[in-house]
């Protein structure tokens, strides 16, 4: 009887390790699939209405946290900015059958956008245009990522033009650019290739030194 244990707890094992189960769980295609330039956007427009409802939540006397969530959208919209003008852009631009119309009207609303986060970069928290800056920059932002999202916008566009190739190579390029993007809004900089790249660049280096010496995260 206890052989007869033995072996059946050998063929068991045996069996496991042949259908995979036991030890560390196989990855499922799903987990290993790579985000591509599409989601990752998409992520982004998460992230920054994660940042207005928070802003929404303060009190009154939460000057402190006003300041900092301000800070961070202001982070936050100026690398999305940057990197969707340096790589989304460009490429919506040349593979979309409607991409020069889509672009300049995302270029136009950018500019928009950055002139709004200036005025709020130098606003204090206290002030009554601080709260109408957030508000505006919200709306704008709620109203950029639904063109961006709507059927006929960039983002499915893309989808259904770019090859899942293109729109991964995409999504690697946009992590290498957002690690030297600006990380403060730059109204009178360019919004395309090739002055955005070289100008975006020394942006992206100065804002980083303002950065560390201001300590903001």
């Amino acid at each position: 009887m206890a052989m007869a244990t033995k072996n059946a707890t050998r063929s068991r094992s045996s069996s496991q390790r042949k259908s995979g189960r036991g030890g560390a769980p196989r990855k499922t295609r799903g987990s290993a699939r790579q985000q591509d330039v599409i989601a990752l956007i998409k992520a982004d427009h998460s992230s920054v209405n994660q940042l207005f409802r928070r802003y929404q939540g303060l009190g009154d006397r939460a000057m402190r946290s006003r300041r900092q969530i301000a800070d961070r959208l202001i982070k936050e919209l100026s690398i999305h900015a940057a990197v969707e003008e340096q790589i989304l852009y460009p490429n919506a631009r040349a593979a979309l059958p409607k991409g020069e119309r889509l672009v300049k009207e995302a270029i136009k609303e950018h500019q928009s956008l950055k002139e709004a986060l200036a005025a709020l970069e130098k606003s204090r928290p206290d002030s009554d245009a601080f709260d109408d800056l957030m508000t505006e920059i919200r709306d704008e932002v709620r109203h950029h990522v639904k063109e961006e999202e709507s059927p006929s916008g960039i983002l499915p566009q893309l989808r259904k033009h770019a090859s899942r190739e293109e729109l991964l190579q995409m999504a690697k390029l946009a992590r290498t650019a957002k690690k030297v993007a600006p990380t403060r809004p730059h109204p009178k900089a360019p919004a395309a290739p090739p002055g955005n790249l070289v100008v975006g660049a020394a942006a992206g280096m100065v804002d980083k030194v303002r950065d560390k010496v201001t300590r903001r995260e």
